[in-house]
């Protein structure tokens, strides 16, 4: 099977307080092509930015980062931005959902951004509420459902664009068991259609469900 992503000899230090402070040692990783991988590891330890390194959201200080073959910081800024969109889905932390939006606005909303076509962007959204069980909650707010509806709802705007690889910071944070336990069922799902998936969490019941599990101590993957 071949990798869906790759890091090598990654480094990323930030300044903070004008100390600087290693986020990413040296990291070498692969993701094999539909695998479900966990990265765990303390609060500070790097999860956070291995993602977004990951995802192309944040460049390296050093090293190569490449999914499907491509070197996705070798590209222009345009063609990254084309290939995040084409391929990658991030589910944030935060639901980051836009409160005055419905569920379907929220979800349609890098359609939009995109220029697809109404109709196009109508069947995609239904059937993105439908991959995450809430089809009945197209025209409620974020104000207006519980923790549990709003981290779905936000799972199917991160796979709106036909993501292949999904990237899942913390995916069941400030969620009961129950809820939780339910959302790393949508996760299995996703993976057992064909979907990589990075997740980094705190959270056992994840790790417990990945098809492999990775630590994380100050920006180091542990042997």
């Amino acid at each position: 099977m071949s990798d869906a992503l790759t890091l090598s000899n990654v480094d990323k230090t930030y300044r903070n307080n004008g100390r600087e402070v290693t986020a990413l040692d040296n990291v070498n990783l692969k993701v094999s092509e539909k695998s479900f991988l966990c990265v765990v590891g303390p609060s500070g330890s790097g999860k956070t930015t291995l993602l977004r390194v990951s995802a192309g959201y944040l460049a390296p200080d050093n090293g190569n980062v490449t999914i499907f073959g491509q070197n996705i910081y070798s590209l222009p800024l345009s063609e990254r931005l084309n290939l995040r969109n084409r391929v990658i889905g991030f589910l944030f932390q935060g639901d980051q959902l836009l409160e005055d939006l419905t569920a379907y606005e929220n979800i349609e909303l890098p359609l939009v951004i995109q220029g697809m076509p109404t109709k196009l962007r109508r069947d995609r959204v239904r059937q993105a509420l439908e991959s995450v069980g809430i089809p009945t909650l197209a025209d409620s707010r974020p104000s207006e459902v519980s923790g549990g509806e709003k981290r779905r709802i936000s799972l199917a705007r991160s796979l709106i664009n036909g993501a292949r690889v999904l990237f899942a910071d913390e995916p069941t944070s400030n969620l009961d068991t129950r809820t939780a336990g339910m959302i790393v069922q949508l996760l299995r799902n996703l993976n057992a259609s064909g979907m990589t998936i990075l997740a980094a969490t705190h959270d056992p019941l994840i790790a417990s469900e990945a098809s492999a599990v990775v630590k994380m101590r100050d920006g180091r993957i542990e042997s």
